[in-house]
């Protein structure tokens, strides 16, 4: 695996975050939020090597994408990085549970904290159920979105296995 694989899947789901899918207006910070849990996920995976800075510039960028407030996801890419390097090793499917549960409790804070966030920034309280339902939305995606990061990683899904190398030397 390139040490740039993290940065640059990331940097395709923020870039999926700026296509105009037709979804419904409850549905805006679904695709956000999954590049937050891409970052929460590529920092628990041991071995790959994405910066928190590197995850602040993405969060930069799917801000300037949105056309929303300048550091919003920033800031929440920086939470997820540290939570997610905080979280322990991720390289194996028996942890998935325990950082299942993690992410649920992470992504409940940062849906309660960005709501709060959001309705200082424009000075109204604004309509908390677009975020609620994203952070439920992945939740529920977390396990899908963690094979397909493996899978990248490791390409295939499972467990690694020692290499096997021919001949003596």
């Amino acid at each position: 695996m390139t040490k740039f694989l993290p940065a640059l899947s990331v940097l395709f789901a923020v870039v999926a975050t700026a296509v105009p899918w037709g979804l419904p207006a409850d549905a805006t910070f679904i695709l956000p939020l999954i590049v937050v849990m891409m970052v929460f996920c590529w920092r628990a995976i041991p071995g790959a090597g994405l910066h928190p800075a590197g995850a602040v510039g993405l969060g930069l960028l799917a801000d300037l994408m949105s056309g929303g407030p300048l550091g919003y996801w920033a800031l929440m890419c920086l939470i997820g990085a540290t939570v997610g390097g905080r979280a322990g090793s991720l390289g194996e499917t028996r942890d998935l549970g325990r950082h299942w549960l993690i992410w649920s409790v992470l992504v409940t804070g940062l849906a309660g904290f960005g709501w709060l966030l959001a309705s200082l920034y424009y000075f109204r309280w604004i309509d908390w159920w677009p975020i609620a339902f994203g952070a439920i939305v992945s939740v529920v995606l977390f396990p899908v979105v963690l094979y397909g990061l493996l899978w990248v990683r490791h390409g295939r899904l499972g467990h690694e296995r020692n290499a096997i190398f021919r001949g003596g030397a």
